[in-house]
């Protein structure tokens, strides 16, 4: 059995290691030409299924980077007001903390992918694909060179080309909200500005008008450099500095005739400082702060619910099918769909399934979660404080 995989996020190389585990001929192909392509990417929250996913499908050495390079925990989550002031705080259950990760995302992904090894093809963006008669796929790059295999998984994101040609009828929409997001490395020049709820778990400040910003430091457990060296010298993380992440939440009519994708880092960190100019001037003073070359901007959108289609040599995982609002759940659920996946296929490498049928019952089964995270997702943006509408994932 031979397994194609498009799109280099978390949940495709997880998916790829646990192949790997199993005895699975395993490719992934990725666009960007290097994993370290990708400089923006911030703190994101892995709940317990995505925790669990990771412990399934990697080697011990490489959950144990992992887990190296985490964030040190905090004791809660925090809501502020625009002049830094407390408004509500929900305190972490410490007997809880341990099931939960939070992870700097670019790190995790240098992690994946350094540990696949030559298991990796860059610079190969997925095209399109053609079933077989003798019901395997062929799957084509944007480079001219093509590649077969039995099943194809498309983990290539909310703007998946995979999904489009598998389910041209799949919606995903607009929810009108932007975020402008960035990271501003702790120095100590920074930490004069750094809110302490900052640094103790998750906050987010909430402005009567609809504008909120959460701030979320990340603190290494240990410096990824020096973890790498240890337990995966092939890795040279691209950074390994200590940082707040900050994410702008706006409405899309507030902006006007701007267009936030047209601003480069710079243009972006000017524009986020000045919509909160009459917050307590620290936030402004943090944001400026920000290393510019991670800072961008983007849509919030989510996955309508799709109906169960005719199970064939391509399936889809993680955002690729079920693209949910930020709300600390999308990466723990994209790797629980990895892991599960995993599982499945391993019973056919074994001969104890067929692969029709491993893959019916992992869509069956990852429908159902899936799409009832994005509802929920979506109904807690949509009825509680905008607390919830940018999270950590």
């Amino acid at each position: 059995m031979r397994v194609a995989i498009a799109g280099g996020g978390l949940a495709g190389p997880c998916l790829a290691h646990g192949l790997r585990r199993a005895g699975v001929d395993v490719t992934l192909y990725e666009r960007d030409a290097g994993p370290a392509v990708r400089t923006q990417g911030y703190r994101i929250h892995i709940s317990p299924e995505g925790t669990d996913a990771l412990r399934a499908c990697l080697p011990p050495e490489l959950y144990e980077l992992v887990s190296a390079t985490s964030g040190l925990p905090g004791s809660g989550v925090t809501i502020l007001d625009p002049q830094l002031d407390v408004l509500r705080r929900f305190a972490f259950d410490p007997a809880d903390v341990g099931e939960h990760l939070s992870v700097d995302r670019l790190t995790l992904r240098e992690i994946l992918l350094a540990g696949l090894g030559g298991d990796v093809r860059y610079g190969a963006a997925f095209s399109r694909y053609e079933e077989r008669p003798d019901g395997r796929v062929r799957v084509h790059f944007a480079d001219g060179t093509s590649t077969e295999a039995d099943l194809l998984v498309g983990s290539d994101g909310t703007g998946s080309r995979v999904r489009a040609q598998l389910l041209p009828h799949a919606v995903v929409t607009d929810t009108g909200l932007w975020a402008a997001f960035g990271k501003t490395p702790l120095t100590a020049a920074a930490m004069e500005f750094v809110p302490a709820a900052a640094l103790d778990g998750f906050s987010t400040v909430v402005a009567p008008d609809g504008r909120f910003m959460p701030l979320a430091g990340h603190r290494f457990r240990e410096h990824p450099r020096d973890a790498a060296a240890r337990l995966l010298p092939a890795l040279v993380p691209t950074d390994g500095r200590d940082y707040v992440m900050w994410v702008l939440g706006i409405h899309g009519a507030a902006l006007g005739d701007l267009d936030l994708a047209a601003l480069d880092g710079e243009g972006l960190r000017a524009f986020t400082a000045g919509r909160v100019g009459d917050w307590h001037p620290d936030v402004a003073a943090l944001v400026r702060l920000g290393d510019p070359a991670t800072v961008g901007a983007t849509r919030i959108r989510s996955a309508e619910p799709v109906p169960r289609w005719t199970t064939g040599p391509v399936t889809l995982v993680g955002d690729a099918i079920h693209s949910m609002v930020p709300s600390g759940t999308g990466a723990g659920v994209a790797l629980r769909d990895a892991g599960l996946l995993a599982g499945h296929l391993e019973r056919v490498a074994r001969g104890a399934d067929t692969l029709r049928r491993a893959v019916a019952d992992y869509e069956a089964e990852m429908l159902d979660y899936g799409f009832a995270a994005v509802a929920t997702a979506m109904n807690v943006a949509r009825t509680s404080d905008p607390t919830s509408a940018i999270h950590t994932s």
